[in-house]
């Protein structure tokens, strides 16, 4: 997601943490790199992962320096720091939603259906507008300190 959209959402359907080449199909090639490609052709953007060892994989930061995506380095991703990062809230919120009604997952599929499902009906303006804030938290947190922005 950026402030000029919000891309499909990728459920991967294991108990086992994203490996890198499903990490490097599925969300770069596969929806990372189109979305750029349709909302931010000048350039004017910054990649933002989390720490997940499949994230800073050879093979996915390879791929990004290839397609000219600036992306935060691992050595400058601060690791505890959900404040200035407005996926950990959306993660929150998007929890809430397939959760509600004490709803519960008989199996991976109905899981992964529900997910998308909900993630369909979060305010995609909100999103927008938090990923806004960003660098402003950001420099407010470099000027103040880093719990400045709670």
């Amino acid at each position: 997601m950026s402030s000029k959209g919000v891309s499909n959402v990728y459920v991967h359907k294991s108990k086992q943490a994203i490996r890198q080449d499903t990490y490097l199909n599925e969300c770069i090639n596969d929806r990372l790199l189109p979305f750029i490609e349709n909302h931010h052709r000048n350039g004017n953007y910054l990649f933002w992962p989390d720490l997940a060892s499949a994230h800073y994989s050879m093979s996915v930061r390879e791929r990004l320096i290839e397609k000219n995506v600036p992306f935060v380095v691992r050595q400058d991703n601060p690791p505890n720091v959900p404040q200035a990062r407005p996926i950990e809230t959306i993660w929150t919120l998007l929890e809430r939603k397939v959760y509600e009604n004490n709803w519960e997952a008989k199996n991976l599929d109905l899981l992964a259906r529900r997910i998308k499902k909900k993630s369909k009906e979060l305010d995609r303006k909100l999103l927008q507008t938090m990923v806004n804030g960003v660098k402003r938290k950001l420099r407010a947190m470099w000027r103040e300190g880093l719990y400045s922005i709670l």
